[in-house]
């Protein structure tokens, strides 16, 4: 579950110090990114030292598709992880997503990066195939000119990303704004109608108590938590029914089986999902 950044409450000047502060200690460029959409970023706090290097300004001219091929990968697998993810894109540099969660949502990342390891910048040209860059010549230039940062170093340094985290949720400068929790419930399981999600993980997800969920979604909805995640369910086999096989959808939704998916779909809409598809393809045909 991700959220948008009119959905959190910043203390930019303050996020923006701790950021400076870790740049110019450890001459990395140092950022807190959040307002994240498809596992690409849309917004950031940069430290000091926020600016690309020359390496990477040349590297995105002809290669910029890896950079963002790079960032969509390594975001979705630190998120998953929920830990400090120390990785080497895919242009040669090391570079770390510490993925940062307030109530159990995922609310950004702490990142530094562009930092150049040990390695020759022959051994990384023909690890990262570099030869499709007509430029070679001057990103070795660039590359050596940069400075070097053992591993050991860099994980002592994620280690400390870790802590200043905790810090800055401990000391609420990042925060999400809980005024209206029925688009919260209601976010949560439209993120999750193809998970075994129930009244217990939503309540863990939000941070709130089961009995809390429970009472809230007859207050809001009018309806059990189950009854209104059927509804939700249903209605998204329907959208996925216009493209998608049966096999497909129901898999989907979040039924175990198509004999119940079936069963479900039926007693809701009078039809069973075979009957509803057979619908479709006569008004298109009819058209």
């Amino acid at each position: 579950m991700q959220i948008r950044e009119d959905e959190l409450s910043l203390e930019v000047s303050e996020i923006q110090n701790i950021m400076d502060l870790l740049s110019n200690l450890f001459y990395v460029r140092t950022a807190f990114i959040y307002n994240i959409a498809d596992e690409l970023y849309l917004k950031q706090i940069a430290g000091n030292n926020g600016d690309y290097q020359e390496y990477c300004k040349l590297i995105q001219q002809e290669l910029g598709h890896r950079c963002r091929a790079c960032d969509h990968d390594k975001f979705r697998e630190a998120s998953t992880r929920k830990e400090p993810l120390l990785y080497r894109c895919y242009n040669g540099l090391y570079e770390m997503f510490m993925p940062v969660h307030a109530e159990n949502v995922l609310v950004g990342y702490l990142h530094f990066g562009q930092v150049r390891s040990e390695e020759e910048f022959s051994t990384i040209a023909q690890e990262c195939a570099l030869a499709e860059h007509s430029r070679l010549e001057e990103l070795a230039e660039n590359y050596n000119s940069m400075m070097v940062i053992r591993k050991e170093r860099l994980l002592q340094i994620s280690k400390l990303f870790k802590i200043i985290a905790e810090i800055m949720l401990k000391n609420s400068l990042i925060k999400i704004k809980m005024a209206n929790p029925e688009y919260y419930l209601k976010k949560y399981i439209d993120n999750h109608l193809a998970d075994p999600i129930d009244v217990n993980s939503t309540a863990k997800s939000l941070n709130r108590s089961p009995s809390y969920i429970t009472h809230k979604f007859r207050e809001f909805y009018g309806c059990s938590f189950h009854e209104y995640l059927i509804q939700a369910r249903i209605e998204y086999a329907r959208q996925l029914l216009l493209t998608k096989s049966i096999d497909e959808t129901f898999q989907l939704c979040g039924f175990k089986n198509r004999y119940h998916f079936s069963k479900v779909f039926k007693k809701m809409l009078g039809k069973t999902p075979g009957q509803f598809k057979k619908t479709i393809i006569f008004n298109k045909n009819k058209f």
